[in-house]
């Protein structure tokens, strides 16, 4: 798991620090490594893009630079890109809204990143992106290097025009400049060495040619090569003088390497839990200790096709005697529930369901597998008896044990005897424990003894494959002769084997495969009591939206009936005043009888629109008798 989490860090020097994290048995330590990867799960789910740049791991470049040694030039390009990363990151974070309370504890590693506004632009000016030493690393070696370029042209022209001229063809094997010893030099052919003054550097492998620097260049060589090492001590210069300024900051920068290496290392544990669509644990104080685990599943296993198991300890047991057949997933029940304590422990989200519970535990011991050993003399149950002694010394009732095949390898009867013993051991001791086991007395022991618990590994023996389902509270069946049955061992064999067990034991087994069939059934009824209600909900809900939807139709039907009435009486009322004009004006056309008609006509249509909007809104009568202070309904408001 550690280095899952280590291929899901950015920055080198947190995926060293992923390989070296484990559990913490400090409760308030364990909660704060949790809430720091909580903040770090909600800031990549607010800023998937959010990451630690481009930083690197130098610190053994600080180091050497406090110590006074000579940086090279690719030192200083990885100690500037982690500078720009730590300023970026810095800068990136700030710039979110409310950063501070949203990420209280990520804001405490941000601000542990230094700003290094001068180391950083002294480095920016002085190497590139390529390593390479910029002119601008210093006024002087700008100055070396034009003067460098100017005497390297200066030099070549001679050469070429040497080449070129008819006096020296004769003598010159071929028209080329070269280099030999860091000097430029053209090549002369051995029997006309005296036609080219000069300074032999090399010869060729045949003898034939001599690789002459003319006298006549000697002084712009000179030149050129004395530019050039005022270049290499100018370079120097530089280099001694960024280191000393990282030397100065070595501090800040270790400081800063860290801060990054947490945060990033934080980040990669949110993407390990999104990978493994894990969510945070539940930490209970303690003690006593508790373990509440849902859909638990073991996070190395194929997450299609691995089977999520519940696991209970520290309420009303605390001790989980887990009988079964071999195969059929008791070890890994084992392995889940150790390695997801460990896991959430040490800071990491859990593959179970929201709300699973672990307590913090002070040791987590496990005896898981054969380790049998020739050379230390040591048999199966030795082994096992080592490490199960080792453990009852070092355990408290903080801790938890994981024992697989609990005093296997031993006479059946001494071996149940002795695992008895230990159980009765770990009860006293108080300690939260798991252990698997054949032993069929084991099975009656958890039944009656308070504090103990039987579950068993299911097996489908139709299929002769285990379901690898725990279930708690019903011990498990060998099923050694009904596999061998299915596996086409002759019946008369198996009816024999049978007579040879005992009474007592085919009554237990039958009542096993009862309480088995049974409760297969209970939660057959129960998935599909949980389907109907399920049915049942959304045929609610769906009701309810049909329910506001005619709601909504009623209402707006409603309104228009209501509209089309207002519309109506505004008619009328207009037809009345006109009337009252028409009457006020032109006396001898409209009779004053014909008018009084006309406003008996609106106070009715008036009459009817009221009586329309009280049925529409069943409204009580309207009262006569209103008073300050009455209650009254206005529909259309």
């Amino acid at each position: 798991m550690l280095e899952r989490l280590a291929q899901r860090c950015q920055f080198s020097l947190a995926a060293a620090r992923a390989r070296e994290i484990g559990p913490s048995a400090d409760e308030e330590q364990v909660r704060f490594l949790q809430a720091v990867t909580a903040e770090a799960v909600a800031l990549s789910t607010e800023s998937p893009g959010f990451t630690v740049g481009g930083a690197r791991d130098v610190r053994q470049i600080v180091e050497r630079a406090a110590l006074g040694l000579l940086l090279s030039p690719a030192d200083l390009r990885d100690t500037l890109d982690t500078v720009q990363a730590a300023r970026s990151l810095r800068r990136n974070f700030t710039q979110k809204p409310n950063a501070a309370a949203d990420f209280p504890l990520l804001s405490d590693l941000v601000e542990a990143i230094a700003d290094l506004p001068a180391l950083e632009a002294d480095l920016a000016r002085a190497v590139g992106s390529r390593g390479e030493i910029l002119d601008s690393a210093s006024p002087e070696l700008g100055e070396i290097r034009r003067e460098v370029k100017t005497a390297h042209r200066r030099l070549t022209e001679r050469l070429n025009r040497m080449i070129g001229d008819g006096e020296h063809a004769a003598a010159i094997q071929d028209p080329i400049v070269t280099m030999r010893e860091g000097r430029y030099v053209i090549p002369v052919r051995a029997d006309r060495r005296g036609q080219v003054p000069g300074i032999v550097h090399a010869t060729s492998a045949s003898g034939q040619t001599l690789f002459v620097e003319p006298l006549a260049v000697v002084e712009l060589n000179n030149r050129w090569r004395e530019l050039q090492m005022a270049e290499e001590h100018e370079v120097e210069r530089v280099l001694r003088t960024r280191s000393q300024q990282i030397g100065a900051a070595a501090e800040a920068l270790t400081v800063t390497l860290e801060a990054i290496a947490a945060l990033d290392l934080a980040l990669a544990k949110a993407r390990l839990s999104f990978d493994m669509r894990a969510n945070r644990p539940v930490i209970p104080a303690g003690p006593p200790q508790r373990v509440a685990l849902r859909q638990a599943r073991h996070p190395l296993l194929d997450p299609a096709t691995v089977v999520a198991v519940d696991l209970t300890l520290g309420g009303d047991y605390r001790v989980l005697v887990v009988t079964g057949p071999n195969t059929g997933g008791k070890t890994v029940a084992l392995k889940t529930l150790g390695l997801l304590a460990m896991m959430a422990q040490s800071g990491l989200y859990i593959p179970a369901a929201d709300g699973s519970t672990l307590s913090v535990f002070d040791g987590i011991f496990a005896d898981i597998g054969d380790e049998q050993s020739i050379e230390q003399s040591l048999s199966t149950f030795s082994s096992h008896m080592t490490k199960i002694i080792a453990m009852l010394r070092a355990a408290s009732e903080r801790s938890l044990l994981l024992i697989d095949e609990l005093a296997a390898g031993t006479d059946p009867e001494e071996g149940a005897a002795l695992a008895r013993a230990i159980i009765s051991v770990l009860l006293e001791r108080g300690a939260l424990a798991v252990v698997t086991t054949h032993y069929s007395d084991l099975k009656a022991v958890a039944y009656a003894t308070p504090g103990v618990e039987n579950a068993s590994a299911e097996f489908n023996l139709k299929t002769l494959a285990p379901t690898y389902r725990l279930i708690t509270g019903i011990p498990g069946r060998s099923n050694a002769l009904a596999i061998a049955q299915r596996l086409g061992l002759p019946q008369p064999i198996i009816e024999e084997a049978r007579g040879y067990l005992q009474p007592e034991a085919m009554r237990t087994d039958e009542l096993l495969a009862e309480i088995q069939r049974r409760r297969a059934a209970a939660e057959a009824s129960q998935r599909e009591a949980r389907a109907e209600r399920a049915e049942a909900a959304r045929l609610r809900q769906e009701a309810e939206e049909v329910r506001r939807e005619a709601e909504r139709v009623k209402a707006e039907a409603r309104g228009e009936a209501l509209a089309a009435l207002e519309a109506e009486l505004g008619e009328a009322r207009g037809a009345l005043r006109r009337v009252q004009s028409m009457a006020a004006r032109q006396a001898p056309v409209i009779a004053p009888e014909e008018a009084k008609e006309a406003g008996h006509d609106v106070q009715h249509a008036e009459r009817q629109l009221r009586e329309a909007v009280r049925r529409r809104y069943r409204l009580p009568a309207p009262s006569e008798r209103l008073a300050r202070g009455d209650w009254v309904e206005v529909p259309s408001l």
